[in-house]
């Protein structure tokens, strides 16, 4: 069953929105960092460009589901196995980076917020606590991203056209999502050039292969036989127009 042209129009334009917030965020990032130490939590927490990267990475992950779950099904109508698996690993990933962002920004920045301005938190460290919940998800993020981006990249490979481009960028991209397990729980030097520019970077070339490659599934679609007031033309009548169109209708004399 091939999907709508409404929903790969959709898919392809969440794509786009997702290269615009990841370009968002890295902007405003940066902008925070040149004025903030990044490991300073608490005056990030009360920093305006930081947390509209927050924001634009939150909208990001509510977008990127879709675009998966689109791109995974398009790559199931012929590759299924690769693509379920691919597909299910990284949609659990996106929602566990969804789930902490919201813990950061709801939970850790809010307490960190309060204690800046004096206000009384529920708990004397504030990052302790949370810090064991996001790196949780972040390490549940990172090795499911590793196992999607893998079986998403086997099964784009094994497709044609610019299915197989995307998976290409795919399969560049695994060693990125190593990284990304291998860095969960520190806070180094390094470790902040890849979430800032690495990671993000990744995502908005991967993004846009992604985009491209709906976009050219959109096109190949072959137009639907329905007729203007919307009912489907029945096999009579396109039979006789088929019968015209083969025998051209003789003028009597």
């Amino acid at each position: 069953m091939k999907l709508p042209k409404r929903i790969l129009i959709a898919a392809t334009l969440c794509c786009a929105l997702c290269v615009l917030l990841s370009t968002v965020a890295i902007g405003a990032n940066q902008i925070a960092f040149s004025r903030i130490d990044p490991s300073n939590r608490l005056a990030l927490s009360q920093d305006g460009f930081h947390n509209l990267a927050c924001w634009a990475f939150l909208l990001y992950d509510l977008l990127h589901l879709f675009v998966i779950a689109v791109f995974a099904l398009v790559l199931a109508e012929s590759f299924s196995w690769e693509a379920w698996m691919g597909g299910g690993a990284s949609i659990v990933s996106t929602l566990a980076d969804l789930a902490s962002l919201g813990i950061s920004m709801f939970f850790l920045m809010a307490a960190l917020r309060a204690m800046a301005e004096g206000k009384p938190t529920g708990l004397v460290t504030p990052e302790a606590g949370y810090d064991v919940i996001c790196s949780t998800l972040d390490f549940a993020q990172a090795s499911f991203g590793l196992v999607g981006t893998l079986f998403l990249a086997t099964a784009a490979l094994k497709a044609s056209g610019l299915a197989k481009v995307a998976g290409w960028f795919l399969m560049i991209g695994l060693p990125i999502s190593i990284f990304q397990v291998a860095e969960v729980g520190l806070h180094t030097p390094w470790t902040v050039i890849i979430d800032a520019w690495v990671n993000p970077v990744d995502e908005i070339i991967q993004q846009i292969v992604i985009g491209i490659a709906l976009f050219a599934v959109l096109r190949r679609q072959p137009e639907s036989a329905w007729s203007e007031d919307g009912n489907q033309p029945s096999s009579e009548s396109a039979a006789s127009h088929s019968g015209a169109a083969r025998f051209p209708r003789v003028r009597p004399r």
